[in-house]
């Protein structure tokens, strides 16, 4: 009898040690997750903003109020282009999980609805903008006109790249149409185009812009260099993913939102979960 009683007491004591080990593991684990995420920048892009959603790569007032309000209460700080640099050259060390919010066009819906939603959250923001087309109807939506991008800017919660001036296109395709010499005059006409779209910005806002974002997310390595070469140091792109310190600060990654997006789908985007 005391033998059976202590078989049975050892395998209780084995199945509650395993339990032990397995709860142990998953508090170790997530606060790994927790550790990796807070040492990574993920970088939000969004476009348009629309009371009635028409395309996928927009979404309502509503739910982007939402996003912001769910990264603000679960304790993300929103950056600035100037400190997503610092935090990618390892300079900015004592920021509790960072997130980058980004648009893309440069729509005039973001002074409609974006700007009351950066003012009430205290949020800052960063919008990349096709020069070309401010105070234009191209398409289906009215960009930015001058004079909002200067509100915007003077609020202290938008900061403006560029989107190219006249190149919202698959430029890597004309590039290659041209061939690979470094004679490419496609080049030179990428170097015209960077030089208008940060004169047309620092004459609006006062500041030369430092950073790009490739329409379509296409470049290449001579897209890189002339960029470089006109000023730009932050250069954004459609590779999805997470940036840490010492990432290449010409090939930044990014992570889409979409009409489809909830509160809860952009706080798992942000932590890590894309």
């Amino acid at each position: 009898m005391f033998f059976l009683e202590a078989v049975l007491l050892l395998r209780y004591t084995l199945r509650l040690s395993a339990g032990l080990l397995v709860l142990a593991l998953a508090v170790l684990a997530a606060f790994h997750i927790e550790a990796a995420q807070a040492n990574v920048l993920p970088v939000l892009v969004y476009h348009h903003i629309q009371e009635k959603v028409s395309s996928d790569v927009s979404c309502t007032p509503e739910q982007f109020d939402s996003h912001i309000h769910a990264l603000k209460n679960a304790g993300y700080t929103p950056l600035t282009l100037a400190q997503a640099r610092l935090f990618m050259a390892g300079a900015l060390n004592d920021v509790e999980k960072p997130v980058l919010i980004t648009f893309d066009d440069g729509y005039e819906s973001l002074h409609q609805f974006a700007l009351p939603i950066a003012t009430k959250y205290q949020v800052p923001m960063s919008v990349f903008v096709v020069t070309s087309r401010i105070g234009r109807k191209p398409q289906f939506a009215r960009y930015l006109e001058e004079s909002q991008i200067r509100e915007m800017a003077a609020s202290g919660f938008f900061f403006f790249g560029s989107h190219t001036h006249d190149l919202h296109t698959e430029s890597t395709k004309i590039f290659e149409a041209f061939g690979p010499a470094s004679d490419n005059p496609f080049l030179r006409l990428l170097s015209r185009d960077l030089r208008l779209s940060s004169a047309r910005l620092e004459a609006i806002t006062g500041q030369r812009p430092e950073a790009i974002a490739w329409p379509y997310g296409k470049y290449n390595p001579d897209f890189t260099t002339i960029a470089r070469q006109n000023g730009y140091k932050l250069h954004f792109t459609s590779a999805s993913g997470y940036n840490e310190p010492g990432t290449n600060p010409f090939a930044i990654k990014r992570i889409p939102i979409t009409s489809r997006d909830t509160a809860i789908s952009v706080l798992r985007k942000a932590g890590g979960g894309y």
